[in-house]
């Protein structure tokens, strides 16, 4: 926290280990860097300098500082009962905190930030809801995350104020160069499966055979990893073209657990990895060129799906030196969201440049 303060501390985005109390980290944070506004989430794991694999639970901050940046900050609350509505009226609160309405943002000034509850069962009707308000701008974000097999509770913060079954909404105007990032290292096989047996992120049955088994049966032609199949498969739910990826979090008996959910009649496309490394590294250095050469920061939502892959395939230490070669803060998370869509197994953010 000491590292982060200053007395032109706009806004500081803080992201928590889930073994670390939230409400102890929202509180002692925003009191610390008064009055300067805190915002955050709980996470399976930080991105930054010690984001490698670690016994220990951390914390990373990030922190924009000067008259270069206004933030506005929006909050939708019990996201059960409304989701679409409340996330629209949140980026409308942000937009009113900058004196302006979500029509009049710009997206050459303005960029929306979002963080949500990754276990309300809402994240995607948030997504579509706050994206919408603004279509003219880019909205990147992520969704809290926690331990995947146990019954904690993921949360997000803002103020001080600690959160579930709620979104929030920012939008920074910024005179610095930045760039939102949606990065995607999968690749679509041939394969296609439908959901017949579903229960959320719950899969059971595919194809009306046991979900397990029957994607064993498919993949098994590739040539692939059958042992290990959450690391090294996912799904896709293709609507105009568009992948909304989801990443196998968890494989018990016969059945998956995702990390967004899906229905029983969707159509889904067996999606194999591509090169993680290579595509990560490549599409950093593409959004410092759009900033200008060099980035001061970049704020990354990174799906727990990558981590397990890389850590499946033993490379985690070269992931985390992808992630910094460049000044990254960010956290795991149980889904990304770009624009509209809430994805899995991809990496969103935002690249912010130097001074002009």
């Amino acid at each position: 926290m000491e590292q982060l303060r200053a007395p032109d501390l706009r806004c500081a985005f803080v992201f928590s280990d889930w073994r670390l109390a939230p409400a102890v980290m929202a509180s002692v944070t925003q009191r610390g860097l008064s009055p300067a506004m805190t915002v955050g989430a709980t996470t399976l794991g930080v991105i930054g300098p010690v984001s490698q694999v670690s016994a220990h639970p951390y914390a990373v901050g990030l922190g924009l500082y000067g008259d270069g940046f206004r933030v506005g900050v929006g909050v939708a609350s019990e996201l059960p009962k409304s989701a679409l509505t409340r996330s629209r009226d949140a980026v409308h609160q942000a937009a009113a905190a900058l004196g302006t309405v979500a029509s009049a943002l710009d997206s050459t000034q303005h960029v929306g930030i979002t963080l949500v509850d990754g276990r309300c069962g809402h994240e995607e009707a948030f997504c579509i809801g706050s994206a919408a308000t603004a279509p003219q701008i880019r909205m990147v974000g992520g969704s809290a995350a926690t331990k995947i097999q146990s019954d904690h509770k993921t949360y997000v913060w803002v103020k001080g104020e600690v959160m579930t079954d709620a979104g929030i909404a920012l939008v920074l105007e910024s005179q610095l160069p930045f760039h939102a990032v949606t990065s995607s290292h999968v690749i679509p096989t041939e394969l296609k499966t439908v959901v017949t047996g579903a229960d959320g992120r719950v899969i059971s049955e595919l194809d009306g055979r046991p979900a397990v088994s029957r994607l064993r049966e498919l993949v098994a032609p590739l040539g692939g990893e059958l042992e290990d199949l959450a690391s090294h498969y996912s799904f896709a739910r293709y609507i105009d073209g568009a992948p909304y990826v989801r990443s196998i979090a968890h494989v018990e008996a016969e059945q998956f657990m995702l990390a967004s959910a899906v229905e029983v009649g969707h159509v889904l496309r067996v999606m194999r990895p591509g090169d993680l490394i290579g595509t990560t590294t490549r599409d950093l250095a593409l959004a410092a060129e759009r900033v200008g050469g060099t980035m001061s920061a970049f704020l990354a939502f990174s799906c727990v799906g990558r981590h397990f892959e890389a850590a499946s395939r033993k490379i985690e230490g070269e992931l985390a030196q992808a992630y910094s070669t460049h000044p990254s803060i960010g956290f795991q998370t149980f889904g990304e969201q770009s624009n509209m869509l809430l994805v899995n197994h991809t990496l969103t953010g935002l690249a912010i440049g130097a001074s002009r």
